[in-house]
């Protein structure tokens, strides 16, 4: 049996693929390919079929053996001639599984190592809770290519190399393009390729609203916050924060580390991506901050799509007056949303005082905050920091 191995990397469209590939398994059952059922968010966002071979091992994971023998045991059984696996994760566990299938042909994407610099840091602000604003780099992190590079020797004709753009890809679509690996280049429907677009980045508005919640714990309001958020799309869509000096250096850089990755592991869309990345225009740059107009509409949005949950996260800000509040954020949350509608009703606290709803809010291991007459953030954040006080939900609201 044929085996098909996506790696990704990181950032190259891989949930848009998973998305597809999960959604449309029994059309890749028609055609023989066989795709392993696997999870995903609401988002549509999923670490693939990395689970179907890995399981966890000491902290970590490792490559099962007895999993990926049943899965082929699967595909057998729906006389299917390819088995196909997709995940970013198998990036850099590449080499346990090429042992395990050493015929395996492996897919990955090349993309501009200036556009992954920036896409790495909104992704570390979106998802990982960074706060401070992105740095120069003088020398572009080249990790990836570097890593591809090594790919490509080893495996030889065995990785498959396509270029990470949306003029490069067949049908500009990266499903197509991909589709267009997986069964050689024969006649494939295009008609059921995937029209959303899957883990889209924030608009400018909500990238800088989220790096300023992350100064606070937003304990399981996070994730909601997220999922709100790449749904606002009133916003700057098309930003950079890299000045003009800067991106030109980084397209110098860019071009050096593919042409030496194409000499590593020859690629036929090469030549096409530098040509790209030659014509690359600089976007709109834009300073790292917001108005505090620009504030109040994200907040209205967040709270068009989830009331409770604005409430909830103001509440964590109102909870923790600790922190070096960031103006004019807080200013505007506070606008939007008042102390005492921030406050739940005494029955809504005690329902989430009973089931633990509430985060504990603990910094440098203090578990009290002095609070001075009508100081309302301090009352809240003792409030949190018990499972449940009438006497400190009292002194909140007569606060508020």
């Amino acid at each position: 049996m044929k085996t098909i191995i996506h790696i990704g990397p990181p950032k190259t469209g891989t949930s848009a693929i998973q998305k597809w590939l999960k959604d449309h398994a029994s059309y890749l059952l028609a055609k023989g390919v066989y795709y392993p059922e696997h999870q995903h968010d609401s988002n549509g966002i999923s670490s693939g079929n990395f689970l179907s071979v890995f399981s966890a091992h000491n902290g970590d994971y490792a490559f099962d053996p007895q999993k990926l023998k049943e899965i082929i045991i699967k595909a057998q059984a729906a006389n299917c001639h390819t088995l196909l696996l997709s995940s970013e994760f198998f990036f850099s566990r590449l080499p346990v599984l090429i042992k395990a299938v050493p015929d395996a042909q492996c897919i990955a994407y090349v993309r501009n190592p200036a556009q992954l610099h920036e896409s790495h840091y909104n992704q570390s602000v979106k998802r990982h809770g960074n706060t401070a604003v992105i740095k120069r780099a003088d020398t572009l992190p080249m990790h990836t290519l570097k890593r591809l590079g090594e790919y490509g020797q080893q495996l030889g004709k065995k990785l498959i190399l396509r270029a990470y753009h949306d003029d490069l890809f067949v049908n500009r679509s990266i499903v197509c393009d991909f589709l267009s690996v997986v069964f050689g280049g024969k006649s494939i429907d295009y008609s059921v390729q995937a029209s959303e677009r899957i883990n889209p980045g924030y608009c400018l508005e909500a990238l800088e609203i989220k790096r300023c919640f992350n100064y606070y714990e937003l304990g399981q309001y996070a994730g909601r916050l997220d999922r709100v958020l790449q749904a606002y799309n009133k916003g700057i869509k098309q930003f950079t924060f890299v000045g003009k000096h800067q991106f030109n250096d980084y397209k110098r850089q860019s071009i050096r580390w593919i042409e030496r990755l194409a000499e590593q592991a020859p690629f036929e869309q090469a030549e096409e991506l530098i040509a790209v990345i030659q014509k690359q225009p600089h976007q709109h740059f834009f300073k790292q901050e917001v108005s505090k107009a620009q504030c109040i509409d994200v907040f209205n949005f967040i709270a068009s799509q989830d009331r409770a949950l604005l409430k909830r996260l103001a509440l964590c800000v109102y909870a923790q007056p600790q922190v070096e509040d960031r103006f004019p954020f807080v200013a505007a949350l506070f606008e939007t949303v008042r102390p005492k509608e921030a406050l739940p009703s005494f029955i809504q606290y005690t329902k989430d005082a009973i089931y633990s709803r509430y985060p504990k809010l603990v910094v440098n291991n203090e578990t009290t905050i002095n609070t001075k007459k009508h100081d309302f953030r301090g009352y809240v954040y003792n409030l949190l920091q018990v499972r449940f006080s009438l006497i400190a939900y009292i002194k909140a609201l007569l606060a508020s």
